[in-house]
């Protein structure tokens, strides 16, 4: 199987790296790394809001991947599998620090490092996502928009139904365009 990207930037994953890195294959892992840091990182980013906080989270979750590739099976979706173990840890994180306190995203705005995002149009757009939509609908706008996964794929990972997977995608993105077109009238 190739091993690589292909429509909408969507990340295909040869499934026997999986196998291949419990066996301790160090190259198996640096595959697998370097095909799906990115969009990792920028699902991990919407959920942390901090550059520094997704980066350790990103860490986390490769070694937690390294240490469970022996329970992986076969999916079809390799990326939705190692999706949810970032959710996860960063859901114990947030359990285990208890946080209460609402995140006011505006403090956040200028510890944002989104430069890992590979096209300048993925950073605009995930930039206005941090400010103009809550974090829910931000994390199914970039698996659909820029991860290029299925609605279907983002309810399994999200535990939702694909309604509301659809409907909150749709009410966020009419948002964005609301904004969009108030920016363009001011700017004229």
């Amino acid at each position: 199987m190739e091993i690589g990207k292909h429509r909408q930037g969507k990340v295909r994953i040869d499934e026997t790296l999986f196998s291949q890195i419990a066996q301790g294959d160090d190259k198996a892992f640096e595959q697998l790394y370097y095909l799906t840091y990115k969009p990792l990182y920028a699902f991990i980013l919407s959920m942390t809001l901090s550059k520094e906080d997704a980066e350790d989270l990103l860490q986390e979750t490769y070694i937690r991947i390294r240490g469970a590739c022996h329970l992986y099976r076969k999916q079809g979706n390799p990326m939705a599998w190692m999706m949810k173990i970032a959710k996860n840890l960063f859901l114990m994180k947030q359990r285990t620090e208890r946080k209460t306190t609402i995140v006011d995203i505006d403090n956040y705005a200028n510890k944002l490092s989104l430069n890992q995002i590979p096209a300048t149009e993925d950073r605009i757009l995930l930039e206005e996502l941090f400010k103009k939509v809550i974090q829910e609908d931000r994390d199914i706008i970039i698996m659909h928009v820029i991860m290029g996964m299925r609605h279907k794929e983002i309810a399994e990972i999200l535990n939702l139904p694909v309604g509301t997977v659809l409907s909150r995608y749709h009410r966020s993105m009419k948002k964005l365009k609301q904004f969009a077109g108030s920016s363009d009238e001011r700017g004229a």
